[in-house]
């Protein structure tokens, strides 16, 4: 019995720490909708393009990620990985 309980003892201290990181990070990531939203609109708009000749003439010099092509696409595909990762949790807690 001792070992039962203190095996589940385990999984529920497990479980709680996951859903602390959970809620922490579900707090940044919802932080961010403005900026992620303000890089999409960014991204592909006559500015974008814009800066990114200058970069790529290099008239300019800074960090520019942003002007990458696959760094914004990477970003929206994680995000959608993300979203699907959501749904199944949803579906696995949601038996109604």
């Amino acid at each position: 019995m001792i070992d039962r309980i203190s095996k589940n003892e385990k999984y529920l201290d497990s479980a709680l720490l996951s859903i602390d990181k959970l809620e922490v990070a579900l707090s940044l990531f919802k932080s961010n909708f403005d900026n992620i939203d303000l890089v999409n609109k960014y991204y592909g708009s006559k500015e974008w393009f814009k800066d990114k000749a200058a970069f790529e003439s290099k008239k300019i010099s800074v960090k520019a990620g942003v002007l990458d092509e696959d760094t914004v696409w990477n970003m929206n595909e994680s995000i959608s990985d993300l979203i699907s990762d959501m749904k199944e949790i949803v579906s696995f807690f949601d038996k109604d």
